[in-house]
């Protein structure tokens, strides 16, 4: 209990009340600003519980009339709904098209009884589900946004113990992940880390948002233990920092670095909160459409796949300059009835798409498989290389079919030298500069374990598994790296 006093007294030093904020005025409370934020249309003071009494604010954009994707702003206890804080941040994502609400959080709760007050969070959440018509929201596509000792113990008790699918993300920022407490479904202390060991591909995505310079520095040190568990355990976690910042820069100072992250904790949560992406290719079936795997690239770019097949090792299929997922999927087919989870997705259609497939090597693992093998064909051969020097975890194996050495700032060249992983490199003799490249490639690679094959014609990506011999050897390097 002294620790949440003292983390709680921290936070009213740094967190400011201002239960008379309005927004734009020469006092205005948030670090971002954007038009139209005060031009929110709030519903106020919805009774979401009555004893104790708390109440909810609603913010929409002006314009909008459709049910909207929401934010439910948590808080430490006692910062109510009027909070500089709060009411700036509803106006905030108001402004970017996404609905908001902000909530009362008793003060007075004890912790590790029926007074807690991670149970006026689940309440708030619980009404605004039950009653999303009436507010303007939309059901299935909630978000979470926590501050401070708001974060944890209650704000992620309520959304990270029993994770639902309508529950998109969860945004923590400055907040401590290991504070202990006990939680009786566990029958002994948790915290947001024991929840992430407990489920580590269950839990909702996470942004957190790190104060390099906290005054509480044993904050800091639970969020670098809870990102080293998530590294290991391939859960869908970001940290961000802001190194000079201290617990509560999003009220100021409006340092360009601040603007940043709290723009890209907007686009987080646009991209979270968005309709899911759907496989539209007619190449796949009706069954492969419906096992479609979605997940995002480190930019916020959503992108999505057919997944095929089971076990524990996984194949990501990335095409070319173009292409798309049906170039792959006659191969993918193949491999899962060879018995691999195959991931076979359409990339972005502008440059990074390295960015992609580390995306998709990462899905791969949360999907369950423990080892992942990155495939790609000329343009998706490069984001492979690429890829497999730049995760946090080698691939265990990277197979390049007729990579160009760079392709605008992709330098493939320069990520070669970084490759550690087993590597493949591939390319007909007659196909253009891409034999030259592969030669190139093969020279520059830092992998103790590579291979190069020139096969005779002009065949270009995939197009050179056409070559029985050649598909059998891709098929054995495949096999000698994922036993």
């Amino acid at each position: 209990m002294k620790i949440i006093a003292a983390l709680v007294a921290a936070t009213v030093v740094a967190v400011p009340a201002a239960a008379a904020y309005r927004n734009p005025t020469p006092g205005r409370a948030l670090a971002l600003q954007i038009p139209r934020m005060h031009l929110a249309k709030v519903r106020r003071n919805v009774v979401y519980r009555r004893s104790p009494r708390l109440r909810m604010d609603v913010y929409r954009p002006r314009a909008g009339r459709e049910r909207l994707p929401a934010v439910l702003l948590g808080g430490p206890p006692g910062f109510d709904k009027d909070s500089a804080q709060k009411m700036g941040w509803a106006q905030l994502i108001a402004a970017s098209g996404m609905a908001a609400v902000a909530f009362d959080i008793r003060s007075d709760g004890v912790l590790q009884s029926p007074n807690d007050p991670s149970h006026d969070v689940a309440a708030a959440i619980a009404y605004a589900r039950a009653h999303a018509r009436k507010l303007g929201i939309d059901a299935r596509r909630l978000c979470t946004l926590g501050f401070s000792i708001g974060t944890a113990p209650w704000h992620l008790w309520a959304t990270m113990r029993d994770p639902k699918p309508w529950l998109r993300c969860n945004v923590v920022y400055y907040g401590p992940l290991d504070f202990q407490t006990i939680d009786p479904a566990f029958g002994e202390e948790f915290s947001a880390l024991t929840y992430l060991r407990a489920n580590p591909s269950g839990i909702p995505p996470m942004l957190i948002v790190k104060a390099g310079r906290d005054e509480n520095p044993g904050i800091n040190d639970s969020i670098d233990r809870f990102s080293a568990a998530a590294r290991n355990l391939h859960a869908d976690v970001r940290v961000v920092t802001n190194a000079p910042a201290k617990h509560g820069f999003d009220l100021g100072p409006r340092t360009a670095r601040t603007r940043a992250i709290m723009r890209e904790t907007l686009r987080f949560l646009r991209a979270r909160l968005a309709s899911p992406l759907r496989v539209r290719d007619t190449c796949a079936s009706h069954a492969e459409r419906a096992a479609s795997l979605r997940f995002f690239a480190v930019d916020d770019t959503p992108l999505v796949g057919v997944e095929l097949g089971s076990g524990p090792v996984g194949i990501a299929l990335a095409h070319g300059y173009q292409g798309s997922l049906c170039d792959w999927l006659p191969y993918a087919r193949e491999l899962a009835s060879d018995g691999y989870r195959v991931l076979a997705y359409n990339a972005r259609s502008d440059i990074r798409v390295d960015l992609d497939a580390e995306a998709a090597v990462e899905a791969l693992y949360r999907a369950g498989s423990q080892r992942v093998v990155v495939v790609g064909s000329s343009l998706g051969a490069l984001a492979a290389i690429v890829a497999g020097a730049s995760l946090p975890q080698p691939p265990a194996a990277v197979v390049s079919l007729s990579s160009p050495d760079s392709f605008g700032p992709i330098d493939g060249l320069a990520a070669a030298r970084r490759l550690h992983a087993p590597v493949l490199f591939a390319a007909a003799q007659d196909d253009l500069t891409f034999a030259e490249a592969a030669r190139s490639l093969f020279a520059m690679a830092g992998s103790p374990d590579q291979q190069l094959r020139i096969l005779p014609g002009a065949a270009h990506g995939v197009d050179l598994l056409q070559d029985a011999s050649f598909r059998a050897f891709v098929w054995s390097f495949v096999a000698a790296h994922t036993r």
